[in-house]
């Protein structure tokens, strides 16, 4: 019998440890809007934003680390300060207030996405006639932080900036912003990697008492963690784990996070604006060479398979998952083959 187990983002806040989107944001908004000038405690990073907006979450963190020993390094906090400084992705998303999940954070990159079939719409007019900004107030704000458009006082209305009109022909230049936003974005993985290892990291030698999960009995753990939460507090040899959406790394050259959205719509697809879709990031950053083999029937090489999931949601994001996680369903004639693992 193969057992299997397979771990989310549920994981990581079983284990009060702060990796929810709006706990990332928080903390960033903090680094941005305060200056430290000395290795930085949890209370003065976490006290502020975090608590007003998440207290029930900042109380746990307390009750299961020893939090009086915990500092985080002033020039790594400072090194994250200078990242969002400039980064035109993180200056969108903290103005956006409705976001709380990272599935919400999935959304409004499609958002944002989608809403460049308007530039598609007027690309083949002449950049100079203005006037075509003056009706899309809502739609053109969004890209104010981007730094795509930007307001006409006299005017009252958005107007291109010229960096994104093509010299030659004064035409809407697509690509020119596609390829901005794309840079954008890959920088803001390199903030959230950061803020992983800088911030997040920093828990594990100091949690009070690790829960007693089984692992000995699992053949293989596939997780959808970014985080080593497996390996820093349960010991868990990395040869038995299987990263699916990449790993943190000190060396921000070396992570290789899967960070965006599952599919894009056809409008998206005429852009080519793939660069944000997982599939293509773990393609490029090599993720995703291992997965459970289905059996294609069974005549095929068939075992008992025991499936063991902790802190995932299931949702469509992962569908790709899902869908071969339960095609050995088909194979199940007792209809038995997932179980909740127990964990105390």
């Amino acid at each position: 019998m193969s057992k299997i187990l397979i771990t989310g983002n549920g994981f990581d806040l079983f284990h009060h440890l702060p990796t929810k989107y709006n706990h990332f944001i928080s903390i960033m908004i903090t680094i941005e809007d305060v200056v430290y000038e000395s290795d930085v405690s949890f209370e003065e990073l976490f006290g502020r934003v975090f608590k007003r907006k998440d207290l029930g979450d900042y109380d746990l963190i307390i009750e299961n680390y020893n939090t009086n020993n915990i500092k985080f390094d002033l020039d790594k906090i400072n090194r994250i300060k200078q990242l969002l400084e400039t980064n035109l992705w993180y200056k969108h998303f903290k103005n956006v207030s409705k976001l709380e999940t990272w599935i919400d954070f999935e959304m409004e990159i499609e958002t944002i996405l989608n809403l460049l079939a308007i530039f598609d719409i007027h690309k083949s007019k002449k950049a100079v006639e203005k006037n075509m900004f003056e009706n899309s107030l809502v739609i053109y704000s969004a890209f104010e932080a981007f730094g795509i458009v930007k307001l006409d006082g006299n005017l009252g209305s958005f107007i291109l900036n010229d960096e994104f009109i093509n010299k030659r022909n004064r035409l809407i230049d697509v690509k020119k912003i596609l390829e901005d936003l794309v840079k954008s974005f890959e920088e803001f993985i390199v903030i959230f990697n950061r803020y992983l290892v800088d911030i997040v990291s920093v828990f594990y030698n100091e949690i009070k008492q690790k829960s007693f999960i089984p692992f000995g009995l699992i053949n293989e753990i596939y997780t959808f963690n970014y985080t080593p939460t497996l390996e820093n507090i349960y010991k868990i040899d990395k040869s038995k784990i299987v990263y699916l959406h990449g790993k943190i790394n000190e060396d921000c050259q070396k992570q290789n996070l899967v960070l965006g959205i599952s599919e894009i719509s056809e409008e998206i697809k005429k852009n080519k604006a793939f660069d944000f879709t997982k599939y293509h990031q773990k393609i490029i950053k090599r993720t995703n060479e291992k997965f459970i083999d289905v059996p294609k029937s069974l005549k095929s090489s068939w075992r008992e398979t025991v499936f063991y999931i902790i802190g995932h949601s299931l949702d469509q994001s992962d569908k790709e998952y899902i869908i071969d996680l339960f095609k050995f369903l088909e194979n199940d004639i007792l209809k038995k083959k997932f179980y909740d693992l127990e964990v105390k």
